[in-house]
């Protein structure tokens, strides 16, 4: 009896672990965006990001500029600082987007910079 409960377990163990292997993987989305000033502003660019919902997102965020800036998503949990001066000036966030919607993009320590948006689609 307990070798059949034992064929039994790892049978179910072993079929679970090949519908777990054909489970699609999450589309990864990848960006870079730069900080520059243009004409006098201080911007991410690009500074629009579309993805769909479910899908796992990568931004290389860099900054150019002689300064800290920070990139900040509101409505999701990502504020980051990249200081061009400390020799820190690459920075990578990822996150789920598990929210459908448009969600604002802003330098969370310079509120005067141009912003953008993440739109995450149904």
């Amino acid at each position: 009896m307990k070798r059949l409960l034992t064929v039994s377990l790892l049978a179910a163990l072993g079929a679970a672990a090949v519908f777990a292997a054909d489970a699609p993987a999450r589309p990864v989305r990848e960006f870079k965006s730069v900080n520059i000033e243009a004409k006098g502003n201080k911007i991410w660019t690009p500074a629009t990001f579309i993805v769909k919902k479910g899908d796992h997102v990568k931004i290389t965020l860099i900054n150019t500029l002689d300064a800290i800036h920070a990139f900040a998503i509101e409505g999701y949990d990502v504020n980051v600082q990249v200081n061009f001066a400390a020799k820190d000036n690459t920075k990578v966030v990822e996150f789920d987007a598990d929210k459908p919607g448009i969600f604002r993009i802003y330098c969370s320590m310079h509120p005067g910079h141009i912003g953008g948006q993440l739109v995450v689609l149904e």
